[in-house]
């Protein structure tokens, strides 16, 4: 059955003016910059005729999400604990803790709640929201052992109560200096340098000052570039670190293991600033076109939410083919043009990109879902949908159609006719 033909959002729409630099840099934003300035422009941009929001609506990624389910019941786990003093987890104090928090599933499950809120709102994620939160809490068993493997590693120290007794909600948003202890989800602002980041985890103490980042994927070589920036940005913060203090311990924490960098000398702290000062130049140079140039490749792409608002990706997506080597069950990206009803549930078009595929083929699209109605002469730019072909020997005359069938995982937008 069709869906809501006046959501607009399933409609290729672009923005009517290009955003402006970001104000504050990050270690992800700049990453972004420096991978495809179109995709951050794209966005970041605003479109108020979708929703209200800031930026294009995001569609949700069930692996994002989990990444931030964990972090927020390390970040609701551990603050617990040093607020209450425990020293490990296996102290009996943290055992009571844990307790009166309802337990790991339970925090879980509020996390859960808590990472998709952003999301109620958004209706590109409306679709799908009722099935990743099903999915999500089916975890809840894996997530409880993540949880508890970073957890274990782990020693939390607790803070001295401030003068004056708990503080309000305003002196909760002042920044001041850090007090000896762990404190989880540091927000890091260099405003000389423009730049702000997010620690997991900083613990310091008379003989040491050590951040920690908790990863839920594979380790990559830009996680130790991250957390050395971590080091600069911590340093630099004259508001939570007035004394200009180095942290000298710097821990990446995976699954199955911590890995320790090398915590930068004052020396390699410098030069990471000039590099870091160079970098946000040049990428926020690459905002001054109009538009901002487009970097297709498959690393890029593929997981790139707005590659339906980007002409050259369609172009790049065009020349590349449909994808794996073979075209029989794989899931694509096409753009295809409706000449009419085949069923139900079902129409016949012709595809018009990738290349390799459509060669004078017919193609018969198995709708689900669907946010708007269909018509003949539309034309579609379908992501995700999952793709076959007969043999071209089962049909002596024309050429079988390629069949794309709409799932779960697949969006469709309407391009202007």
């Amino acid at each position: 059955m069709p869906g809501d033909s006046n959501t607009s959002v399933w409609h290729v729409s672009r923005p009517s003016a290009w955003p402006e630099a970001p104000p504050l840099m990050s270690f992800s934003t700049l990453s972004d910059l420096e991978a495809c300035p179109r995709r951050w422009a794209l966005s970041a941009a605003e479109y108020p005729h979708l929703w209200k929001h800031r930026g294009y609506p995001r569609g949700p990624q069930p692996a994002t999400i989990e990444g931030t389910v964990v972090h927020l019941t390390l970040q609701a786990v551990t603050s617990a604990l040093v607020e209450r003093g425990c020293p490990s987890l296996l102290d009996e104090s943290a055992i009571s803790t844990l307790r009166e928090l309802g337990g790991y599933s339970a925090i879980i499950r509020r996390s859960l709640e808590r990472a998709l809120q952003p999301y109620e709102e958004n209706p590109r994620a409306a679709p799908v929201l009722d099935a990743i939160r099903h999915r999500l809490s089916g975890q809840v068993p894996e997530l409880r052992s993540l949880v508890q493997k970073f957890l274990s590693r782990i020693h939390p120290e607790p803070r001295a109560a401030k003068p004056g007794g708990p503080s309000t909600h305003l002196e909760v948003e002042y920044r001041h200096q850090l007090q000896f202890g762990s404190h989880s989800e540091v927000e890091l602002r260099a405003s000389e340098l423009g730049w702000l980041g997010v620690a997991d985890l900083i613990t310091l103490s008379r003989t040491h000052c050590a951040i920690r980042d908790f990863k839920t994927g594979a380790f990559k070589q830009e996680h130790e570039f991250q957390l050395r920036t971590y080091a600069l940005l911590w340093a630099r913060d004259s508001d939570l670190n007035p004394s200009g203090r180095l942290a000298d311990k710097l821990v990446l924490s995976y699954e199955d293991g911590d890995i320790e960098v090398p915590a930068p000398s004052p020396r390699e702290l410098c030069s990471l600033e000039d590099e870091l000062r160079e970098r946000t130049a040049a990428a926020t140079a690459d905002l001054q076109t109009d538009p901002p140039e487009a970097r297709p490749s498959a690393g890029n792409c593929v997981c790139c939410t707005v590659r339906h608002l980007c002409e050259e990706y369609w172009q790049w997506n065009d020349r590349q083919g449909g994808g794996s080597e073979s075209p029989k069950g794989q899931f694509a990206d096409l753009q295809i043009k409706l000449s009419g009803r085949h069923g139900p549930t079902s129409w016949d078009g012709s595809l018009e990109s990738p290349s390799d595929l459509k060669a004078s083929r017919p193609v018969l699209l198995r709708t689900a879902n669907l946010r708007f109605d269909l018509h003949p002469g539309q034309r579609l730019r379908l992501l995700n949908v999952h793709i076959s072909m007969p043999d071209d020997e089962s049909m002596e005359d024309t050429l079988p159609p390629v069949v794309a069938t709409m799932g779960v995982s697949t969006e469709a937008f309407l391009l202007s006719e």
